[in-house]
């Protein structure tokens, strides 16, 4: 409905300014007072006629009600705004394509390739909290994005070579007994100007910590050096601590990307050979730099250490090149943690080096998470080996109300995640909330008998609880086109506690099964339509539409 009002204000408005190329702003009011949607084109107008807003907007409406448009009931201004009521008749029509479409209530338009990368924690460690919310994110959002055409790609990158892979073998040699001066193999690690790499350059400060360094090192062979001992680890993590836990917190990857991959294609020499083609990189201190400053970033980056080494950023280029000049994603989404924040310009000013445009990429920074438990706040960290992970988290408080959490906050902002609320079984918890509304509709539509079935016509809905809960569910795939576009994944948990909270309101004022047939017939049919609704957006989640509660 919202690109339909932008085409007939879009009609109007052209006539009115044929150089007019600003965005028309259609929104939902969160005061139904104020219509089913509502734009304020004409103060955007006003600025090009040299004309007040209201005057504007009576014109638009004006025109717009010669069309005798049978979607409104009603068109107004108001207060420079234009203000569209959707009539009762097409809420009807909507309801009646919930109820055919079931789950494939929703609207298509796009066939676009789309990598999405997320979690791609490094194998060094079990998943944590933070891996959790990124990785929750980053599912949905494929989900949400498979419901619009576009063909999508799950993606994990595994950082298997380089310095973090050095400090496991390091902590794996230290737990099985070895001192920094006694590790097996140590002189062959040594790499220019006496560095040596994941030894010298890591202190015991830096080492990982817990339990699950000292039950690897006891699978891992003592004549192993550190970097052997660290790719041994790395891979034992991703088979026992990494892809089992993603299994049980419900999530898929259609591709596992290894970073030692990228310098075995050719890649990386194409790439450096490219960049000094264009007088983009120069030697200083020992280290090989790339001229990042000169297409936005505020700092030149180091490509090559002074010890031979290629950075993390290297590897990032080179990803990147590959998943849009090889493989020709014609969209590449990347989903990374808060210490990640300021890796993003970089990368974009790299890759705008290498002639790809910054409207391929998208990343998105998920920020910080604070675990309460008991109201206190839990402090974890990974190297210190006093973390929480997200297998026990969700074996603590359940993955639907895991997913839920997580899924709630934009990933911009940081989140506390309080343990207690979330194993309420009450409608304090979100989630209870939202499933315990699908729950009651089950439970409704269990209770009605056929014979109370039987007449369709859904006209006599007439009530405002009624007509206020069609105009929530006919939000649902206009909800799903919006979110395909910002990424707002948080969007889609809010809007079924507000699905689930009309639902509440309408069964407290609308008695569902009464004596009149085609009275109860109408309302089943609207509670059959909640019930596909809150499914398929539960379902969008991950998280179950329980039956029974």
């Amino acid at each position: 409905m919202k690109e339909l009002i932008k085409t007939y204000l879009l009609d109007i408005i052209r006539k009115l300014a044929p150089d007019f190329r600003e965005n028309v702003l259609v929104e939902i009011p969160e005061n139904k007072e104020y219509g089913d949607y509502t734009t304020n084109v004409a103060f955007v107008l006003s600025k090009i006629l040299k004309k007040s807003p209201q005057e504007i907007a009576e014109y638009l409406v004006s025109k717009l009600e010669k069309q005798k448009i049978s979607d409104f009931s009603k068109i107004e201004s108001r207060n420079g705004f234009v203000n569209f009521y959707l009539s009762e008749n097409y809420l009807y029509g909507k309801l009646e394509e919930i109820l055919k479409k079931k789950k494939n209530y929703r609207s298509p338009t796009s066939i676009t390739s789309i990598n999405i990368e997320f979690i791609s924690a490094n194998p060094t460690g079990p998943l944590t909290l933070g891996n959790g919310r990124g990785g929750f994110y980053g599912d949905v959002l494929a989900n949400i994005l498979g419901t619009q055409g576009y063909k999508i790609t799950r993606e994990y990158y595994i950082n298997d070579r380089g310095e973090q892979i050095l400090a496991l073998g390091r902590s794996i040699k230290k737990s099985q007994g070895f001192e920094s001066s006694s590790i097996p193999g140590i002189e062959e690690l040594a790499k220019g100007e006496g560095r040596i790499p994941g030894i010298n350059a890591i202190g015991d400060g830096n080492l990982y910590k817990g339990e699950y360094i000292n039950e690897l090192a006891k699978q891992i062979d003592k004549k192993l050096n550190a970097e052997e001992a660290g790719q041994k680890a790395a891979e034992l993590i991703l088979k026992t601590y990494i892809k089992p836990i993603i299994k049980m917190a419900g999530m898929k990857f259609d591709n596992w990307f290894s970073e030692k991959t990228l310098y075995a294609k050719g890649g990386y020499e194409k790439i450096m050979a490219d960049l000094m083609r264009k007088n983009l990189v120069y030697e200083k201190d020992g280290a090989t730099w790339l001229k990042t400053t000169e297409f936005g970033d505020n700092d030149d980056r180091v490509l090559i250490k002074t010890n031979g080494e290629e950075t993390y950023f290297t590897s990032d280029i080179l990803y990147h090149i590959d998943k849009i000049k090889v493989r020709k994603f014609d969209k590449v989404i990347d989903i990374w943690g808060a210490d990640h924040h300021g890796y993003a310009p970089r990368l974009k000013a790299a890759l705008k080096a290498l002639g790809v445009s910054g409207d391929s990429l998208k990343i998105i920074i998920s920020q910080l998470v604070c675990l309460i438990k008991d109201g206190k706040e839990m402090k974890i960290s990974k190297r210190a080996g006093n973390f929480i992970t997200l297998g026990e988290l969700i074996g603590e408080v359940g993955l639907d109300a895991a997913r839920f959490y997580f899924l709630m906050y934009s990933p911009d902002t940081h989140m506390d995640f309080d343990i207690g609320l979330a194993k309420e079984r009450s409608q304090k918890n979100p989630v209870y909330y939202a499933q315990y509304a699908h729950a009651r509709a089950v439970s409704i539509l269990r209770k009605a008998t056929s014979d109370k079935r039987q007449a369709t016509n859904l006209n006599f809905l007439k009530e405002k609880e009624e007509l206020n809960l069609i105009r929530k569910l006919i939000e649902f795939p206009e909800l799903l086109g919006k979110i395909s576009v910002n990424y707002e994944v948080h969007r889609l948990p809010r809007y079924s506690l507000e699905l689930a909270r009309e639902f509440h309101n309408f069964y407290e004022k609308c008695r569902v099964i009464t004596e009149d047939k085609t009275l109860t017939s109408a309302r089943l049919n609207l509670v059959t339509a909640i019930k596909i609704v809150l499914a398929n957006a539960l379902n969008l989640m991950g998280i179950k539409a329980p039956d029974k509660m």
